[in-house]
């Protein structure tokens, strides 16, 4: 977990977004504690006989009308920024469609920001088709 943390607030800061470890904390132990929910996977590279993580991807599991039934939500991906650009993202994206096809996805989907050319060109090269006249929008709800 320490590692994962980390991670979570390099992406955290990369995006310039607000790292509360709490809600982050809780998020995590949510998605370990409900499998059904979604998954948090690691991502390592071996070196010398030592795992290092380098990474991590959050996917999540809901329904679509639209897409057929389940799909799986990439909620967060994160590669450390000394290892990007080096094939890793390109042999994990495969790797993560099996594993939701094991969970019985139909579809996959996941949230680009606009203005990152770069990552929208990375997922067109494995058939991720931007949704045209789409707007994201969330509101965060207080109990």
């Amino acid at each position: 977990m320490p590692r994962l943390f980390e991670l979570s607030k390099e992406l955290h800061d990369h995006e310039i977004l607000t790292f509360d470890k709490q809600h982050v904390t809780a998020a995590f132990n949510f998605l370990l504690a409900h499998p059904n929910s979604g998954d948090v996977l690691l991502i390592a590279l071996e070196n010398e006989g030592v795992n290092e993580t380098i990474g991590f991807i959050v996917v999540c599991y809901s329904f679509s009308i639209e897409l057929g039934g389940k799909i799986a939500v990439i909620d967060q991906i994160f590669l450390s920024q000394d290892s990007r650009r080096q094939g890793i993202g390109s042999y994990v994206i495969p790797k993560l469609e099996a594993h939701v096809l094991k969970r019985h996805c139909h579809a996959i989907i996941l949230e680009v920001n606009i203005g990152n050319s770069g990552a929208r060109k990375f997922y067109e090269q494995f058939d991720y088709i931007p949704r045209r006249q789409h707007c994201i929008m969330s509101k965060l709800l207080k109990p």
